[in-house]
């Protein structure tokens, strides 16, 4: 469920891919009203086209993307062609009845198209501007491009990441692109509560860079303070052993646990039933067991793989040891824990799509505050009539004058994204087909989960 605690405010959202409608997505959840713009030459085609339900594109393959549908439901989406001069003029119309823009362009494109935040606080003195990108608006690097990888070998998280014998390894899942949306959401919420004080505007400039190296505080600290420089260490952790993921029963089965002193090694030796080994001299106290600690991974890992790693959590969690089951995709969308917190929601995104779970952008639960449940993803174009014509009254005649005239409205030229063949997935090991994924979500959620 949605909260409308940010009910009133409208902002006009014209981020695209991960990092931007992340944070916009966010704001929607808290009941802000979300304006997403696109336009012909400058859609969403990313996550409009990527990963399509059943792998198929289907006849309108720019409206069945599943990224796009998770990163924009709740918002109301628009045609607008910023490249025109009749496009930029609606957009300063619409500026003047927000409260905020929200955008995740390279620094140049905002100034170029003469909508930097200067221009935009003549039309709204109050209004709110985000921008976030890889690197920052000002500074030396301003206007190199940057993408996820490069935002997060540049914070110094890649260079940690990874095992000792390997090199710098990148997150897996755009790690920083969510970071920097996250904190776009979170910046833009305080300068919302700073103009509720101050009855002024202002310009935020959000580095994804800076943003993930904000995440990562006690390796920067660690070598303010000490002059350590951290290497890749795997699973392992400098002051806790065991500590790492060890292998369970059953096919590609795992669980993590982490032992921090010696009262939980207690615990934990109690738990796997005190075999002879854990009484060694070797492993006595968190010094000797860090010293030895590749040898306790495998004492370990002898006995998590007589468990199954459900099994293995539940026990060692009754007895007071931190441990948590790795879970595949499968089990997060079947988790009973997860589903009792309705942390999947269940949006019904229309035609060719049908019901599906979708995961919240923000996992916070609010007391005493109204709750909605967010609209669908915007189809192509599909507000441009509210937009145009209730909240600017631009009459018929006027709309359809500039839909000949390609500022609003129109359809885009790409290049159908070809899905992945299931047995290539499979082939080069990128994962595993379950054939039988949408009996099971019906089992969970309700039998018309992916009914059209």
């Amino acid at each position: 469920m949605g909260y409308r605690l940010l009910e009133g405010i409208r902002i006009l959202d014209l981020t695209m891919v991960f990092a931007g409608p992340m944070g916009s997505r966010i704001l929607a959840d808290l009941g802000a009203e979300v304006i997403k713009i696109e336009s012909a030459l400058r859609a969403d085609v990313f996550t409009r086209t990527n990963v399509c339900p059943e792998n198929e594109p289907g006849e309108e393959p720019w409206n069945r993307g599943s990224p796009f549908h998770s990163l924009n439901a709740g918002k109301k989406g628009i045609t607008l062609n910023l490249g025109t001069d009749k496009g930029k003029e609606i957009f300063k119309r619409l500026v003047g009845i927000s409260d905020a823009v929200m955008e995740n362009f390279s620094p140049r494109v905002m100034d170029n198209w003469g909508l930097g935040y200067e221009e935009l606080r003549k039309i709204k003195p109050d209004i709110i501007m985000v921008s976030m990108s890889g690197l920052g608006h000002y500074g030396p690097l301003r206007d190199f491009y940057m993408y996820m990888p490069g935002m997060e070998g540049m914070s110094g998280l890649a260079h940690i990441t990874g095992y000792p014998s390997g090199p710098p390894t990148l997150s897996g899942h755009a790690y920083g692109d969510w970071v920097l949306g996250a904190t776009g959401a979170a910046a833009l919420l305080i300068a919302l509560y700073h103009r509720r004080k101050t009855n002024r505007g202002q310009y935020v400039d959000v580095a994804g860079r800076e943003a993930v190296i904000c995440h990562i505080g006690e390796i920067i600290m660690d070598y303010f303070l000490n002059g350590r420089e951290p290497m890749r260490a795997g699973n392992h952790h400098p002051s806790a052993a065991p500590h790492g993921c060890y292998r369970c029963r059953g096919d590609d089965n795992w669980i993590n646990i982490t032992v921090e002193n010696d009262e939980q090694w207690r615990k934990f030796c109690h738990a796997i039933g005190d075999p002879p080994w854990t009484r060694e001299q070797r492993f006595a106290d968190s010094l000797s067991r860090l010293r030895n600690r590749e040898k306790l991974d495998e004492m370990v890992e002898d006995w998590t793989s007589l468990h199954d790693h459900y099994e293995a959590m539940q026990i060692l969690q009754n007895a007071g040891v931190p441990a948590g089951a790795v879970l595949s995709m499968k089990e997060l969308h079947l988790n009973p824990h997860l589903i009792h917190r309705g942390f999947f929601e269940v949006i019904d995104h229309g035609e060719g799509i049908g019901k599906r779970p979708i995961a919240k952008p923000i996992p916070a639960k609010f007391s005493k505050v109204e709750e909605f449940v967010p609209r669908r993803a915007p189809r192509f174009s599909q507000d441009n009539e509210e937009v145009f014509s209730d909240l600017l009254e631009m009459s018929k005649e006027e709309s359809r004058r500039l839909e000949s005239n390609k500022v609003i409205g129109g359809t885009f030229t790409f290049i159908p994204r070809k899905p992945t063949p299931t047995a290539l997935i499979e082939e080069q090991g990128w994962g595993s087909v379950d054939p039988s994924y949408l009996s099971e979500l019906r089992q969970r959620y309700g039998g018309d989960i992916g009914t059209p």
